[in-house]
């Protein structure tokens, strides 16, 4: 019984310490998420997720310096500029707001990377410490503190790229595919692709995991 008892005692405190680095990864981006005004990328991101949703989804940009305007063709597909645009809709258009979608990115990260290593430890291709060391790592990463506060797509590229190869392992681990993660492999591969054209680098590697 006392086994028992401590066995469940120590998942609920490993949940609630994934839970405060989910956490900790959250308010490490949200924190002075408006500190600094946009910059030239940033306002583009905010001028795409303005316009109606065609033109979202054709990539349409006008670029005007107040005397004219040219025609162009953004060179990044529209999933992360539809959340904009939903966001701005509904909350405004501060820099709290247009980087939201970012920050929810890079806390995505984390269960992302905690579920991916602990595949790997079950398979014994990774030590037991890999989840927590992972989910550490990004929840601190300067790196996705930094995409985490800009109004663009990586930080929510970097968390796709994690779960979609943590969905196709789990799909293909038996021997039949699993329905529920294929659906959500297909439906996350979706959303990658279209959230930065760098998805197609992994495609690859998915194939191999599918194949």
């Amino acid at each position: 019984m006392n086994a028992t008892k401590n066995a469940t005692l120590k998942t609920w405190g490993q949940r609630a310490l994934l839970l405060g680095l989910i956490l900790l990864s959250y308010a490490h981006v949200v924190v002075q998420l408006d500190a600094k005004a946009f910059w030239w990328d940033e306002s583009l991101s905010l001028q795409r997720a303005e316009q109606p949703l065609l033109d979202i989804l054709r990539g349409v940009l006008w670029i005007r310096d107040g005397f004219s305007s040219l025609l162009t063709i953004d060179q990044h597909p529209f999933f992360s500029f539809l959340l904009q645009g939903a966001l701005i809709r509904t909350a405004g258009e501060s820099e709290f707001v247009v980087r939201y979608a970012a920050a929810l990115g890079a806390t995505l990260l984390v269960p992302s990377l905690w579920v991916l290593a602990r595949w790997l430890v079950r398979r014994d291709i990774a030590p037991p410490a890999a989840p927590w060391l992972a989910v550490l790592l990004g929840a601190i990463s300067p790196f996705m503190l930094w995409y985490g506060q800009e109004a663009r797509p990586y930080a929510l590229w970097a968390a796709l790229a994690v779960l979609t190869t943590y969905l196709a392992l789990r799909a293909t681990e038996g021997r039949q595919l699993d329905a529920r993660f294929a659906i959500g492999f297909v439906v996350a591969e979706a959303i990658f692709l279209t959230t930065h054209y760098y998805a197609v680098l992994l495609l690859p590697v998915h194939a191999l995991i599918l194949f």
